[in-house]
C-alpha cells in the first residue's frame, strides 16, 4: 500500500514539473496576435536526399502587431507526417531570445534536427509542421500555436 502511495506522489510530482515548465511566468498578455511565418531555407533536396538523421533549417519571420516589443524565447516543433515522407521530426523545444519591436518584423533562423528517409516515391511531399511560439513582453507572456505545410520544391514556402 505505501509503495502504491509513494508511486502515486511521485507520478504527481513529475506531472507538476512537466506542466510548470511549460508555462512562461506571469499573467498571459492582451495583445494583438503577432503573424507567425515559417520557411523551409534547407531541406532533403538542398541535402541530397539523404536516409539517417540530419538538419533541416527553418527561418520563422515574426510580424508584431501590437505596441508592445515581443521576445521569441522558444519554440516547440514537430511533423506530424507518416513516416517514409521527405523527413520527419520528433518534438523538441529550440531556445533564443529575438527581440521584435512594437509594429515591425523580425526573423529567426533555426537548424532543427530531423530524420530523412532518403530518396523515395514520396520524397517531395509537403512536411506538415505543428508547434508553438512562445513570446515575453513587457506586459505578460504570449503564445502562438501553428500548424504550416511546407512545400519541398524551391520557391514553394516564400
Amino acid at each position: 500500500m505505501k509503495h502504491n502511495a509513494a508511486l502515486s506522489l511521485l507520478a504527481g510530482l513529475f506531472v507538476t514539473a512537466a506542466c510548470s515548465s511549460s508555462i512562461s511566468n506571469g499573467p498571459h498578455a492582451q495583445l494583438i496576435e503577432p503573424e507567425l511565418g515559417i520557411r523551409q531555407l534547407v531541406g532533403p533536396a538542398e541535402l541530397g536526399f539523404p536516409q539517417g538523421p540530419m538538419e533541416v533549417k527553418y527561418q520563422f519571420v515574426v510580424k508584431n502587431n501590437s505596441s508592445e516589443p515581443l521576445t521569441l524565447r522558444r519554440v516547440q516543433v514537430a511533423t506530424v507526417n507518416p513516416a517514409g515522407g521527405a523527413y520527419s521530426v520528433r518534438e523538441r523545444d529550440y531556445y533564443m531570445k529575438q527581440t521584435i519591436a512594437p509594429n515591425t518584423v523580425g526573423a529567426v533562423e533555426v537548424w532543427v534536427r530531423a530524420y530523412g528517409w532518403g530518396r523515395g516515391l514520396r520524397e517531395a511531399e509537403p512536411v506538415t509542421l505543428k508547434g508553438v511560439a512562445y513570446f515575453d513582453t513587457p506586459v505578460g507572456y504570449l503564445n502562438k500555436v501553428f500548424v504550416r505545410e511546407l512545400g519541398q520544391y524551391p520557391g514553394q514556402n516564400d
